[in-house]
């Protein structure tokens, strides 16, 4: 008999463009007649206004598609996405005009801007999800290295008992009531083939390559985070499906990079129009881009290198996982899919130690909500019956489905995996460029230098960051059963490091000028734990001391961490006194006589900020 295993699961994630918006473009299968958005609607929306007309008439349970397919999804030019209605306010309109206009509130924000009188229709089903338009426009594809385990952040429910006066309770609960949900996974021990999940717990990435073309292109018009539709203004027709391209604001900051997977050719091709200038990205934007920003060609090759500099944000981008499951027999209509939304990346380490690779772990998440792929339970009533029945959520819905949080949503399969979208051509179903084939970084090829000066002798060491971030539960309308939290706010941000050193030769080290001879020797680290970080005559000049770690696979391959942020990987700031400058310092050294030779201190210190530089051959980062 089939049984789902372990080693037939795989996790992927994708940033979110609004926090619990998983992103996603799907056209599904729709049915009934056509309402009308009324008005713009932003990203991260809870609920939507529409024009309802007869042909339209939706009920709590269905699922809609929110944005205007134009034809085929080869022709469609702007976003669309299909979320589930969990309730709706106002009376809807009987006849064949647009009539009355509904709020309806949606299963979980939408993570795409739409325009106004785009199209809403209701949709049955996913559609199909093995065509390369259904596969080009899948996300949540990345994963974050090699990993052995995961903790799903399935809902916790916190169901109690209630005691209340009446003669049969006999000292037990009078009754059980359900209370607030909390969602918190976790991956643990990611062996890093890249720089793709280190961002999440810091802030932003931006990417830029070695080299760019001379086309001349701008943005014909702002583009918003999130976006996956731009237009071009200039030398457009130059860019063709698969290239690879750089938009960056015209004083040379936000650069991101993206590859085109539809074009501008493609689009007047197929669609028989003339002056289109609307391509299709493979992933939505980072950032919020200006009209007239710059639009740069890459000519990708193994030649080019490019470097992704993270920096911190107050604001974290939220991740959205997906857990895709298969028994051992390989069932398709046994597939066990789950997705996880809002998730905000509270607590990570980033560890290596002698011998082994270097690692990362996102410790603690917390999610808002979850959707999965199990449409009913056969206790319950089932959908479509035409009166509620007990326990029957959905009753009157078009998709007969009565489970809590279940969502239409695409498959991630094994060929979906890795960056999202790398088509050579519109028919190549094979969207993602699988799993990366880099090697990991290795402990034995890093280098970490205190107060200037390199220790090789570092046994390991561990960088942990906090973000102290909170789940707050307001009163809001959400799905049903749905009690998790409304929002997550980040809290104070807390960095950390400890690391076992041998320390290094007594002698003087090679080089050593007079003037700094007395900080090269075995005892400095003693020095630096007295002195706490105060170099100054005055108590008040406290100003730490900086520290830069580097892992190296090979030439313009590499991961720099600089304690504080440098402007030049490498270089760390210099340190000073003051307010928002300081740089490590020092809580605890103790050098004790143990059985270690050389003499091995372990060292637990603070610190304020990094910066993280990632040199690679990697394009695009999530």
């Amino acid at each position: 008999m089939a049984i789902y295993r372990s080693d037939q699961a795989q996790l992927t994630f994708a940033a979110e463009p609004a926090q619990g918006a998983d992103p996603e473009l799907m056209q599904g299968t729709a049915s009934g007649g056509t309402a009308l958005l009324k008005g713009a609607h932003s990203r991260g929306a809870r609920s939507i206004l529409i024009d309802t007309i007869a042909t339209a008439e939706v009920v709590v349970g269905d699922f809609i598609r929110i944005g205007t397919v134009e034809g085929t999804y080869a022709n469609t030019k702007s976003p669309h996405e299909v979320r589930r209605i969990e309730a709706l306010e106002g009376t809807q309109q009987s006849g064949t005009t647009p009539g009355n206009e509904i709020t309806v509130i949606l299963d979980r924000p939408i993570a795409f801007n739409h325009v106004d009188n785009v199209e809403v229709k209701e949709v049955t089903a996913v559609g199909n999800e093995s065509t390369a338009d259904e596969d080009q426009s899948k996300f949540i594809t990345w994963i974050p290295g090699i990993y052995e385990t995961v903790d799903t952040p399935d809902p916790e429910m916190s169901i109690e008992g209630k005691r209340f006066l009446n003669t049969n309770s006999k000292r037990d609960f009078s009754v059980a009531y359900a209370g607030q949900q909390t969602l918190t996974g976790s991956v643990s021990g990611i062996m890093l083939l890249n720089g793709w999940p280190l961002r999440f717990p810091i802030g932003t990435v931006t990417s830029s390559p070695s080299a760019t073309a001379t086309d001349s292109i701008l943005l014909a018009s702002a583009a918003s985070k999130g976006d996956v539709f731009i237009a071009f203004d200039g030398d457009e027709d130059d860019i063709a499906v698969g290239d690879y391209i750089q938009i960056i604001e015209a004083d040379g900051t936000l650069s991101e990079i993206r590859r085109v997977v539809r074009s501008v050719a493609d689009y007047n091709l197929e669609s028989g129009e003339s002056g289109t200038n609307t391509v299709k990205l493979n992933y939505p934007l980072h950032f919020d881009h200006a009209n007239n920003a710059v639009i740069n060609e890459i000519t990708h090759s193994s030649s080019i290198v490019y470097t992704h500099v993270i920096e911190e944000a107050v604001d974290l981008s939220t991740v959205s996982w997906h857990v895709h499951m298969k028994d051992s027999s390989e069932t398709a209509t046994k597939d066990f899919d789950r997705r996880y939304l809002g998730g905000m990346i509270g607590s990570s380490t980033i560890t290596a130690e002698e011998g082994g690779m270097v690692t990362m772990s996102w410790d603690s998440v917390n999610f808002l909500n979850m959707t999965h792929n199990q449409a009913n339970q056969k206790t319950l009533a089932s959908g479509g019956s035409s009166a509620p029945a007990s326990g029957d959520l959905y009753y009157n819905a078009s998709v007969a489905a009565n489970m809590p949080r279940y969502a239409l949503m695409q498959p991630i399969d094994t060929n979906d995996v890795g960056m999202p979208s790398s088509m050579a051509t519109i028919t190549d179903v094979n969207a993602g460029e699988g799993y990366p084939s880099t090697q990991p970084y290795y402990f034995s090829e890093g280098t970490i230098k205190f107060f200037g000066q390199e220790f090789a002798r570092i046994r390991s060491f561990s960088l942990s960051i906090t973000n102290n971030e909170e789940p707050r539960y307001y009163i809001g309308k959400q799905g049903a059963r749905a009690r998790g939290p409304y929002e997550i706010r980040e809290g104070a941000r807390d960095y950390g490091m400890s690391a076992s050193i041998a320390l290094p030769d007594a002698d003087v080290i090679a080089g050593a000028t007079a003037a700094n001879a007395s900080q090269d020797s075995a005892l400095e680290l003693f020095r630096q734990l007295l002195l706490e970080g105060n170099y100054g005559a005055n108590a008040g000049n406290m100003k730490g001391f900086s520290a830069t770690i580097k892992f190296e696979r090979g030439t313009n391959d590499s991961i720099i961490i600089d304690i504080p942020g440098s402007t030049t990987a490498g270089t760390p700031t210099a340190t000073a006194s003051g307010l928002n400058s300081q740089g490590i310092f020092i809580n605890t050294a103790p050098h004790s006589i143990t059985s270690d030779n050389p003499f091995q201190v372990d060292v637990d210190m603070i610190f304020r900020s990094l910066k993280m530089t990632i040199t690679d051959n990697v394009p695009v980062y999530p």
